[in-house]
């Protein structure tokens, strides 16, 4: 209790002494004394006098032209008699130079100060900075005009030495509200941006009810509305009921600027909410540390007048983010509205998308560009993705640019728990959703969504392999064409060329391999059968690390064939003639062969069905059955050099070809297209020479009398 009355005291003996000094642009620096009959000339000279906590010093209405940095004293605040009265200006033209300066020596000193109800006028881009805070809590700008400066409006940083790492201390209690700011941040290409409020080092700061706008510039020259400074650090900040203005992306966005309104670096329990904004939102390195959330984005406006012909996002997360929530906000005009950017080894982890709305989404350039959500980039394999649910959502693409697709999950290296449920995704030319690589993903669910007028049939579009888990049920599917469901560059090309970027050398040899395999068997080389012995050992090999014991089970069927066909074509006479000969089936051997086929095909799906988990994603159990025990079949044949074996490749190819260009495996699909071209020709080339040898037997068979 001691401690608490003696504070009163000390806050009572402050207010009691705490005196108003007076500035006015008719007062005397020199013989003034900062009272209401003599007031000061300029706020140079009132903070180079007023030092004690509480006092304050009044800004009269009038034009004040400062020749001097000022600094102002912890716990002294400046008021004016109205932004739209008191201007204060700088002669200063210095870089990295404040007209006004709040800085302590130690981090987290209490300002317990405010400026407010002033004009600051950077004269048409003369003077670099408005106002600097550094190291000082509980200090609040409000009812503040900040325009023209040439780099910085108004920086908070909780850091004294200007260095990019966290404070030791974090600023607490900051604020900054209801002020309008104008043509305050600079942005040059291959050096550095800045912002008109720039925020670092923070804890709690509340910003709120400010106009900002940075579109008066020339292209590429606009900064930030809001920006990180000292790398951000910011923990448990608000940002809400702001109206914010960007100038439109330029034709290149390094050179030309970018869409950001706001950009944030390392921050956690971040909320942004209430804002109109033009531009984009972009936050780097989301944490959650001790709050509920890392980042809270909800109930905003976000978007452009009109749709760019330049790619405008919404919403951009980089790096690793964790726990993030973005819900109840309108976003229109944009090419992608939510788009996630990590890079190697980042993780996604703990999204929620509901309850948006995203309407016009696309791009004005009559390519047919845009996404509603956007995570990572094709080819990439880099970064990790967990528990990501996105539902409620109203997608809408520009029904005519009709954007490339709804939901796009690309580049990944490992994915668990996807949900997408209860959307609406309407009007995207290659799909509703697709993933690239989806065997990469363990585990998605699609389901309860109204899909409408989208290409690839409404469909999951997957690409390199299947997801080892995957639910679509519930679905809704209306509209497009028979002539709308394959985009031939997004659903054929593209998806291939990333699958060839992206696969590993030993697959590229597998094929390589087998297509060789297949070459020589027409050719009737007995190598064809060491190359299989090649092509199937290594699968062996793969299946056993990938703990897909069934494959390898069926490999290695294959693999015995291969000797067994390699022993049998060895076969000579005493004459070093060829035993087995290309002949056709007799009865008895084309009973058996379907036997075969039976026999395998049964044994397959019963094994498909009862170990589905030692087996390859994304199994068929019907069509992959098929295609094992027809391969085994014409394989088999082979060995035995009979002419329908080829009927056998050519069944398996039919069916292999749709089969895996549903599975997604663009790869394995041409590679059977290649196999159906190569079965056809080996078929009439093995009838034709089939044929030579019945002549040549008949011409050297003995005549009876």
């Amino acid at each position: 209790m001691k401690f608490v009355y003696t504070l009163i005291l000390v806050v009572v003996f402050q207010a009691g002494f705490a005196k108003t000094y007076y500035i006015n642009p008719n007062g005397n620096d020199i013989s003034g004394n900062g009272s209401i009959p003599s007031p000061w000339k300029t706020l140079f000279k009132a903070t180079s006098n007023v030092f004690l906590a509480g006092d304050v010093i009044h800004v009269m209405a009038g034009v004040y032209v400062e020749t001097i940095q000022c600094d102002l004293a912890v716990g002294v605040s400046i008021e004016g008699d109205g932004q739209n009265t008191t201007i204060i200006k700088s002669t200063s033209t210095a870089d990295w130079k404040a007209l006004l300066v709040a800085s302590s020596g130690t981090e987290g000193t209490p300002g317990n100060q405010h400026i407010s109800d002033l004009k600051f006028d950077g004269q048409s881009l003369a003077t670099a900075w408005g106002i600097m805070i550094s190291g000082r809590s509980n200090v609040s700008i409000y009812n503040c005009t900040f325009v023209d400066f040439r780099n910085r409006g108004v920086a908070f940083t909780g850091r004294i030495d200007n260095n990019n790492t966290a404070p030791g201390i974090y600023a607490k209690g900051n604020s900054f509200h209801d002020n309008t700011m104008k043509n305050c941040a600079e942005y040059v290409y291959g050096n550095y941006g800045t912002g008109c409020l720039n925020i670092g080092g923070q804890e709690g700061m509340l910003i709120y009810n400010n106009t900002i706008s940075q579109n008066s510039r020339a292209e590429g020259h606009n900064g930030w509305p809001i920006k990180y400074t000292n790398d951000g650090f910011l923990k448990g900040c608000k940002i809400y009921n702001n109206k914010l203005s960007k100038i439109p992306m330029g034709n290149d966005p390094g050179i030309n600027g970018w869409d950001f309104a706001i950009e944030l670096v390392n921050v956690s329990g971040l909320e942004i909410y209430g804002n109109n904004i033009q531009g984009s939102i972009d936050l780097n390195r989301v944490t959650k540390e001790t709050y509920d959330y890392g980042v809270w984005i909800h109930h905003n406006r976000i978007g452009q007048p009109v749709p760019n012909k330049y790619l405008e996002t919404g919403i951009t997360l980089e790096f690793d983010i964790e726990s993030a929530t973005i819900e109840n906000n309108q976003l229109f005009n944009l090419g992608i509205p939510v788009f996630f950017t990590p890079r190697e080894g980042n993780l996604i982890s703990d999204v929620n998308i509901s309850n948006n709305t995203c309407d016009n989404i696309g791009i004005a350039d009559g390519r047919h560009q845009g996404l509603a959500i956007r995570i990572g980039e094709d080819g990439g394999r880099t970064y990790f993705l967990e528990n990501f649910k996105v539902y409620n959502n109203k997608f809408t693409g520009n029904a005519n640019e009709k954007p490339h697709w709804g939901i796009a999950i690309t580049g990944i290296s490992k994915a668990n728990n996807i949900q997408i449920r209860q959307n609406t995704i309407k009007n995207f030319s290659a799909g509703a959703i697709t993933a690239n690589p989806a065997s990469a993903i363990d585990s998605i669910f699609i389901t309860g969504n109204i899909l409408s007028n989208n290409g690839f049939a409404n469909r999951a579009a997957f690409y390199g392999g299947s997801p080892m888990y995957f639910n679509f049920e519930g679905n809704q599917a209306s509209g497009g064409s028979v002539f709308s469901i394959i985009n031939l560059k997004m659903n054929l090309v593209r998806p291939l060329y990333y699958e060839l970027k992206s696969s590993d050398m030993m697959v590229l040899f597998t094929i390589f391999t087998f297509l060789i395999g297949i070459w020589f068997m027409i050719k009737e080389h007995i190598y064809a059968f060491l190359i299989f012995i090649i092509y199937t050992g290594i699968h062996i090999i793969i299946s056993f690390e990938k703990e897909f014991r069934g494959d390898a089970v069926i490999y290695l069927l294959f693999t015995i064939v291969a000797i067994y066909g390699w022993v049998n074509w060895s076969k000579r006479t005493i004459r070093h003639h060829r035993v087995v000969r290309i002949s056709t089936l007799t009865k008895k051997e084309t009973l058996e062969q379907f036997a075969l086929f039976g026999a395998v095909f049964f044994l397959c799906i019963i094994a498909m069905h009862y170990y589905q988990s030692e087996f390859s994603p994304g199994a068929i159990p019907l069509a992959d059955a098929f295609i094992i025990a027809a391969a085994l079949t014409g394989f088999w044949l082979m060995t035995r050099k009979k002419t329908e074996s080829w009927y056998w490749w050519v069944a398996t190819s039919i069916i292999s070809i749709p089969l895996y260009f549903l599975k997604h495996r663009l790869i394995i699909s041409i590679l059977y297209s290649l196999l159906f071209i190569l079965a056809v020709w080996g078929y009439g080339k093995w009838k034709k020479m089939g044929l030579k040898i019945k002549d040549r037997s008949t011409q050297h068979r003995p005549k009876h009398p």
